[in-house]
């Protein structure tokens, strides 16, 4: 495995910080969707913290370059603050089975050990990457494998819905931890409900 990349400049991850911090009003729908009514997290701000979060995952020379293809945002269980939620990806080389995992974020609580770097100090890429995480106000609280092409997500009544797409031969689905098994070949739509700290397809 290889070792963590120095983190950015300084002067970058001041920015970075900034721009998570901003006040967002506006709400991005993915492509091909109608804009949903905005709920006080926008597109942009929604991408940021799933950005922030997904530093946490270190490159290897197999599974690299993580990143969100989607993020947006609801209030899943009815408190009045919005969860956030994103699909996020990364590049693999080989025959590794391709990631594909749908997450929910959850507001931090006052001194919230998913904020807070292991050995600050230590290194300036964590202490750098828990710093944006903190700025986010967000972290992840469960996730779940999606077995297909993500072509949509919306939210009904607390609820996630997953339109996405299966083909075979491919590389997001199959046997393995963490994985689920692929549907037949075709779209698919599945919901997910979301209680604190599990994530699961709805019955």
């Amino acid at each position: 495995m290889k070792e963590r990349r120095q983190g950015p400049l300084q002067a970058a991850c001041a920015v970075m910080l900034m721009m998570l911090a901003a006040t967002a009003v506006a709400q991005t729908a993915p492509a091909g969707e109608a804009a949903a009514p905005a709920e006080g997290i926008s597109y942009d701000k929604a991408r940021r913290t799933a950005e922030a979060s997904l530093r946490l995952h270190p490159a290897t020379d197999s599974t690299y370059d993580y990143r969100p293809l989607w993020a947006g945002n609801a209030d899943l269980d009815g408190d009045g603050r919005p969860e956030i939620v994103y699909v996020y990806t990364a590049a693999q080389s080989g025959t590794a089975q391709q990631l594909n995992e749908l997450v929910v974020m959850t507001a931090l609580a006052d001194n919230d050990p998913r904020a807070q770097a292991p050995a600050p100090g230590k290194s300036v890429y964590d202490d750098e990457t828990y710093a944006l995480i903190r700025a986010s106000g967000y972290a992840d609280d469960s996730s779940v494998h999606v077995p297909g092409e993500v072509e949509s997500v919306t939210f009904d009544a607390g609820r996630i819905v997953v339109a996405f797409s299966s083909a075979r031969p491919t590389r997001l689905c199959g046997a393995g931890k963490g994985r689920t098994a692929c549907p037949p070949d075709g779209r698919h739509t599945w919901t997910y409900v979301w209680t604190a700290g599990k994530l699961a397809r709805a019955d």
